[in-house]
């Protein structure tokens, strides 16, 4: 395999600037709208997600520009981490993102794995100058209106806890020696509400895939009231301002004798010459399918799994009721036509409302 030498692996990280770009405030605020996370690979905005952003009052889309992932063949500390799936952007959709919605509110995203967070242990310094950077001339080369903040997004954990904070607080040094005046904040997992608050400005609670995908007793890990309300005792007094995400998704999982094997799309399991149901999200397959580049073998089931509205609302109702006093912005999960099509108008509004 190609090995990719240092200074490649800093081009990929700054690579792609462009002197204009829309300026943002010199004076970053947030305010409560109603939002949505974009998350593909290409930006691909037609007239029917352009629609929905209209009618729906969309102010601020949550763009994920690209992941941050291990560099496994790494030798030096400080080039152990790589971009990965970068994000995309025509000028077509530029152009429509700016004649039609002129006035919304773009705030790149980066993901990171915790695999990256732990080989860049002690050189998180580095590892932020490269989020800023490559963020910036992103923002920068595709002329995105109206930026006034990122956001980090990694699933950290007790042992990784102090790494991420020490990101976040160099992520924040590094945007003010770019000259950017952008607020930073964080994703917030429902089992890190007991845990310390992050360095960051803001956070967004991610109110889905709030069960074990990978445990094939699991009614729905996408949205399930049940595994929510436990974690809810620390909303209350959590001492960071939070918005809230909600899916609106849906995907299917395959199980070899009770072993997760992966996620499926566009699997037909109500062929019943190919599947037999065994319980309400639960179908077995009834000898060996070909599926893509796969085998799904027989006796292996499949679990379908959605973000139900009726699971979505209680849980909505949960939260708001811990937050009945502190203002939020509610965010769907995520801008895709062909999930959104399962909802109608009126449930959409509900769930990005904001209880009174």
């Amino acid at each position: 395999m190609l090995r990719v030498f240092p200074f490649i692996l800093s081009l990929l990280f700054t690579i792609g600037c462009k002197q204009q770009s829309s300026q943002p405030p010199s004076e970053p605020s947030h305010t409560e709208t109603n939002s949505v996370y974009y998350w593909k690979t290409v930006l691909n905005l037609d007239s029917t997600n352009v629609n929905f952003l209209r009618d729906n009052n969309i102010g601020r889309i949550y763009m994920r520009m690209f992941d941050v992932v291990e560099d496994k063949y790494a030798i030096l500390p400080k080039v152990a981490t790589i971009p990965n799936a970068t994000i995309r952007i025509n000028a077509d959709n530029l152009i429509m993102l700016r004649d039609n919605l002129a006035d919304i509110e773009v705030v790149p995203v980066v993901y990171i794995t915790l695999e990256a967070l732990r080989r860049m242990k002690g050189n998180e310094g580095v590892l932020a100058n490269n989020i800023a950077t490559r963020v910036r001339n992103m923002v920068q080369y595709n002329e995105l209106p109206n930026v006034s903040e990122i956001q980090l997004d990694c699933d950290w954990t007790q042992s990784t806890e102090e790494s991420y904070f020490r990101l976040c607080d160099s992520v924040k040094g590094y945007l003010g020696k770019l000259d950017l005046q952008w607020d930073l904040s964080s994703t917030i997992r429902l089992h890190q509400l007991s845990k310390k608050v992050p360095p960051v400005d803001r956070g967004v609670l991610m109110v889905y895939n709030t069960g074990s995908f990978n445990n094939p007793d699991t009614k729905n890990s996408i949205i399930d009231p049940a595994d929510v309300e436990p974690y809810l005792k620390h909303l209350g007094n959590y001492p960071l301002h939070l918005d809230v995400a909600y899916p609106t998704y849906s995907w299917q999982l395959l199980f070899h004798k009770r072993g997760f094997k992966g996620m499926l799309s566009n699997v037909d399991v109500n062929d019943t010459t190919k599947f037999l149901r065994k319980e309400k999200t639960q179908y077995i397959a009834k000898r060996d399918i070909p599926h893509n580049k796969i085998i799904i073998r027989e006796g292996d089931i499949i679990r379908n799994e959605s973000s139900q509205y009726q699971d979505i609302i209680k849980v909505k109702g949960q939260i708001d009721s811990r937050l009945s006093s502190k203002k939020h912005s509610n965010i769907i999960y995520h801008l895709d036509s062909a999930n959104l099509s399962k909802y109608n108008s009126n449930e959409i509004q509900n769930i990005l409302s904001i209880a009174d």
